[in-house]
């Protein structure tokens, strides 16, 4: 085994408990997002239930339709799919999207995210660091908004925990506000 996988499996082995029941469910779904068709299934089977867009959150709506709006600009020909979820958690909806980009020239990425726009707080660094099991790859933070990122989560999966405060700067430039977990993989370059 490369010595790096070998890194990676032990600090996920060394891994905390979920923070939280969503981020038990986030990781249920989209821990595998490499594997685009099994992750729907693995939603499912995590809690969340499968709905139209239109039934969404319209924040969440509109900024699915931004990412997809921009991907369509940068790559006309791409094939773009995707589903959406919902499931409540301490009294909130919070949605899950997933996607899926194949280009014409055989390049794809999938992304599973998770969207609890109306989360008050996001849990602290050191929580969420002992529940990836390492510190992150890069952090950025603007006041108290913040994004974390670990590259890979697991080999060929990026994973990133951005957390924007109500009424923080970012959330008008960008349309997002609370907290946002996403799994990423690309390939077929």
């Amino acid at each position: 085994m490369p010595a790096l996988a070998a890194l990676l499996l032990i600090g996920s082995a060394q891994a905390s408990p979920a923070p939280s029941p969503l981020f038990g469910a986030f990781k249920a779904a989209c821990f595998d997002v490499q594997k685009f068709d099994g992750v729907g299934a693995a939603a499912t089977a995590a809690g969340w239930t499968e709905v139209a867009e239109a039934q969404a959150d319209p924040r969440v709506t509109a900024i699915v339709a931004k990412g997809r709006d921009a991907m369509r600009k940068a790559e006309p020909q791409a094939k773009v799919s995707g589903q959406m979820f919902r499931q409540r958690f301490d009294g909130r909806d919070v949605w899950l999207a997933t996607s899926r980009i194949e280009t014409a020239k055989g390049g794809w990425a999938n992304g599973c995210r998770v969207y609890d726009l109306d989360a008050p707080a996001v849990p602290s660094r050191e929580t969420l660091d002992a529940w990836v099991g390492t510190a992150p790859t890069s952090v950025q933070a603007n006041g108290e908004a913040s994004k974390r990122r670990w590259e890979p989560w697991q080999p060929g999966v990026s994973l990133e925990i951005t957390y924007v405060p109500r009424g923080h700067p970012l959330g008008a430039s960008y349309g997002i506000q609370g907290l946002i977990l996403v799994s990423q993989s690309i390939g077929g370059f």
